[in-house]
C-alpha cells in the first residue's frame, strides 16, 4: 500500500499576502471614514432604513474587521496548512477584545487592542529568549537564514520595538481621547487622529523598522543548508 502524505501548502503570492496582512485594515478603515455614507446605501439595497449615529463609527469599523480579519485568518491557513503564529495571536485578542468592545458598546477595548498585541509578541519573543527558543525565527518562516547570534540580537531588538509600539499606543490613545466619553454614542475628536495613526502610522513605522534592520541581516546572513526545505510544513502565505 502507498504511503499517505499530508498535502502540503502553497506559498502566497505577494499580492496574496499583502491582501491578507492589510485587506482587513483597509476595511476598517473604509467602515470607519466611509460608513455613515454607506450605511444608508445598504439599507436600500434589503430594503431597510439604515443609519449611524455619530460617535459610532469605531463600532462599525470593528464590526467589520472582525469577519473580514477571520475570512483572510481562514484563507491563510487554507493555503498554508498551517496557523501563523503572529496571525494566530492577532486572532485571538481581536475575537475577545472586538467582542467586548461590541457587547459592552465600550471603544476602550478597540483602543487596547494594539497594545495588547505588541506586549504579547514582545512577551512571546523574550519568553523564547529565556527558555532557548527562537520564535522570532519561527515567525520569519524560513526567510533568512541566521546564525544563532545573530537571531537573538534580532530578537532583541524587536522586543524593544514591539515594548516602545505599546507604550506609543497607550500614549496616543489616552491622551487623543482625554475628553471623549467611550461608552457613549458621540463623537471624539481625537478618535480619527487614531485611527489614521494605527492604520497609516503604526503600519509606515513597522515597514521603516523592518527597513532599517536589513544592513545587520545581510551581514549575517548565510546560505540555507542544502537538504533544508525551502517551505514551512504546509507552506506560506
Amino acid at each position: 500500500m502507498g504511503e499517505i502524505t499530508k498535502p502540503k501548502g502553497v506559498r502566497l503570492s505577494g499580492r496574496a499576502k499583502f491582501l491578507v496582512d492589510f485587506g482587513p485594515l483597509l476595511v476598517f478603515f473604509v467602515a470607519y471614514f466611509f460608513g455613515r455614507r454607506l450605511a444608508p446605501l445598504a439599507g436600500r439595497l434589503v430594503g431597510r432604513d439604515w443609519s449611524l449615529a455619530a460617535g459610532d463609527e469605531l463600532f462599525l469599523a470593528m464590526g467589520a474587521f472582525m469577519p473580514a480579519f477571520a475570512a483572510a485568518f481562514i484563507y491563510s491557513v487554507w493555503r498554508e496548512r498551517r496557523i501563523a503564529p503572529m496571525l494566530l495571536v492577532s486572532g485571538v485578542v481581536i475575537g475577545v477584545l472586538g467582542g467586548l468592545a461590541l457587547i459592552l458598546h465600550d471603544r476602550t477595548f478597540v483602543y487596547l487592542k494594539p497594545t495588547i498585541v505588541y506586549l504579547l509578541f514582545a512577551g512571546a519573543l523574550t519568553g523564547g529568549l529565556a527558555t532557548g527558543r527562537n520564535f522570532l525565527k519561527t515567525m520569519f518562516d524560513g526567510a533568512f537564514h541566521l546564525e544563532e547570534s545573530a537571531w537573538r540580537v534580532l530578537t532583541k531588538r524587536y522586543i524593544v520595538f514591539f515594548v516602545v509600539l505599546a507604550v506609543a499606543n497607550e500614549a496616543a490613545w489616552r491622551w487623543l481621547t482625554r475628553d471623549c466619553n467611550l461608552t457613549a454614542a458621540a463623537p471624539c475628536a481625537g478618535e480619527p487622529v487614531w485611527v489614521n495613526l494605527k492604520i497609516w502610522g503604526f503600519t509606515a513605522v513597522n515597514i521603516v523598522f523592518a527597513g532599517l534592520q536589513a544592513p545587520f541581516l545581510a551581514k549575517h546572513m548565510r546560505q540555507a543548508p542544502p537538504d533544508e526545505d525551502k517551505g514551512p510544513p504546509g507552506g506560506a502565505v
